[in-house]
């Protein structure tokens, strides 16, 4: 049995939650004997590579980004040309498609015609450009964002079967693109519970990452981007320190706003009291998460599933997070009382201090509540849940091919 994975990125390197959620999926079924391909797209103009990663196959071709015409040739051209290459090893029962140019182009040259598809949409392509450039004119983002809308379009109306890791994708599908409910899949996403486990020692863990001693931690790990919210974070942070509340902040990641949340920091007079941490390797990521107090999650738009929030439980570390998304989805089954009320500095601030005053200064309460964290994502969370669900639809769409 050969399924064939579809994505616009190489799964070498998992920079992103998309790439996570493809790298367990293809490697769980992997381990079930299934044969697995993945046909990536990579950044570039480097030849076609192929390389053997967690027990499957992946062949990449590139595409420059920066260069649009060229870009979709290579797109058209190299995805056909990688596609017959491995396709003459035998048949592909299925496709799991992920992300919407690799796939679209393949559907185009005919190339999955003839099986059926798995799409599994993780957010709207054409929404996640615009937010990222919605300081450019609406001129100029006018054909950016809609071939990307109708790039997807044509992919979400010829699959088999679309699977969203939430509630709110789902329903993004529906209203966007017009896509009868019943042929939506929701199937949350999932956390390698032996990579993430909470700490033994978390008085060591701070002092191995250099936090500050008598304050709380908090924590946050996002792409600087405007969508996230970090900057009513920092203005959060600012309200908490001026009512005289001992917090630390790590902010983690890279992105374009980077420049202004320095600034911010700056303005607001928080040198002392929030670390830009940068890029968090993935290896450091459950240490970072396990010494945290509290992960804070501050989503101003779009928040499709958000791994880092189970992530983190599964360290045994609380999140509270903004009623965006998935995030809402998740902390509502867990605690709806970890949710702010809306997005704003003020409500954050405010939640955050709810959460100290009645948990972290109660030693046992705060206690309790790292276990439930935990035991919360290994009842619901697991990756292995996750990747049972896909087998169950890859065999319901192959079925009544193979008969």
């Amino acid at each position: 049995m050969r399924i064939l994975f579809v994505a616009d990125a190489s799964l070498e390197n998992l920079a992103s939650g998309s790439e996570q959620v493809i790298f367990h999926q293809a490697s769980d079924l992997a381990r079930e004997g299934i044969q697995v391909y993945v046909l990536a797209r990579k950044e570039g103009r480097s030849p076609p590579e192929h390389k053997k990663i967690a027990g499957f196959e992946e062949a990449c071709y590139s595409a420059p980004t920066s260069n649009i015409p060229r870009f979709f040739y290579s797109l058209l051209r190299e995805s056909s040309k990688l596609y017959n290459n491995i396709i003459k090893d035998g048949p592909f029962l299925a496709a799991v498609c992920h992300h919407p140019f690799t796939a679209f182009a393949l559907l185009v040259k005919r190339k999955l015609r003839q099986i059926p598809i798995v799409h599994v949409f993780h957010s709207p392509a054409h929404e996640e450009y615009f937010l990222q450039h919605e300081k450019r004119s609406r001129l100029r983002n006018y054909l950016p964002v809609k071939s990307r809308l109708w790039i997807e379009k044509y992919c979400l109306k010829r699959a088999t079967k679309i699977m969203v890791l939430s509630q709110f994708m789902k329903q993004k599908i529906v209203d966007i693109f017009h896509i009868p409910a019943d042929r939506i899949i929701i199937n949350p996403g999932g956390v390698d519970l032996n990579s993430f486990q909470p700490p033994k020692d978390r008085v060591f863990l701070k002092k191995k990452l250099n936090l500050p001693e008598g304050k709380i931690h908090l924590l946050t790990v996002r792409n600087l981007e405007p969508r996230m919210g970090l900057d009513n974070l920092l203005k959060c942070i600012h309200i908490l320190k001026t009512n005289k509340t001992a917090i630390h902040l790590v902010l983690g990641g890279e992105g374009p706003e980077r420049d202004n949340l320095q600034n911010l920091i700056q303005q607001y007079n928080l040198s002392n009291d929030v670390t830009m941490a940068g890029f968090i390797p993935s290896e450091l990521l459950a240490q970072y998460y396990g010494a945290a107090d509290f992960f804070i999650l501050p989503t101003r738009k779009l928040e499709g599933f958000g791994l880092i929030t189970p992530e983190s439980m599964a360290c045994g570390t609380p999140v509270l997070g903004t009623p965006v998304g998935g995030t809402k989805e998740i902390l509502s089954l867990f605690d709806p009382e970890f949710l702010f009320r809306e997005t704003s500095p003020e409500a954050m601030a405010s939640g955050i201090q709810w959460a100290i005053n009645n948990y972290f200064i109660q030693k046992k309460s705060y206690n309790d509540l790292r276990l439930r964290c935990r035991e919360y994502v290994e009842k619901n969370y697991s990756w292995q849940r996750h990747s049972d669900q896909l087998k169950v639809i890859l065999d319901e769409v192959i079925t009544p091919i193979v008969v």
